[in-house]
């Protein structure tokens, strides 16, 4: 059972992709998404990250086409007006500026480099089993 509170969470690229190509946690999460049982904060730097990576790993059509319609219908988009630079990879420094635009309450990943961290401001990075952990 998924918990009352309505999070509002950032999900990387790597999340989006594990999910809906190999299943598991990450796409429980989405599946949790498409319900509304979250709130899904997107900007367009990585709706764009997201989309391009799709392109380069030839990720199939239906697949693109199920993240688009999750994106268009359920995320709420965000322009960071602050940047930052903490992160070992930059390119990682997107997610924790659409985290402080947006008052993130969770930044779900993979990525060793983010979950190092293991915040940012008021923003909490998780695995997405740790996620799951805490939202059931």
């Amino acid at each position: 059972m998924i918990s009352s509170i309505r999070y509002k969470v950032v999900l990387d690229t790597n999340v989006f992709i594990s999910g809906a190509v190999y299943g598991g946690n990450a796409d429980i999460i989405l599946k949790y998404i498409e319900d509304d049982k979250f709130d899904l904060l997107i900007s367009k730097t990585t709706s764009n990250e997201l989309f391009g990576k799709l392109h380069d790993l030839n990720i199939s059509l239906t697949i693109i086409r199920s993240l688009e319609k999750l994106l268009l219908f359920h995320g709420k988009t965000f322009t960071p007006k602050k940047r930052i630079q903490i992160c070992r990879d930059p390119k990682d420094n997107m997610f924790l500026e659409l985290c402080l635009e947006a008052k993130a309450d969770y930044l779900i990943t993979g990525d060793k480099d983010l979950l190092e961290l293991k915040s940012f401001k008021k923003t909490i990075i998780l695995t997405p089993k740790q996620f799951l952990a805490i939202a059931d």
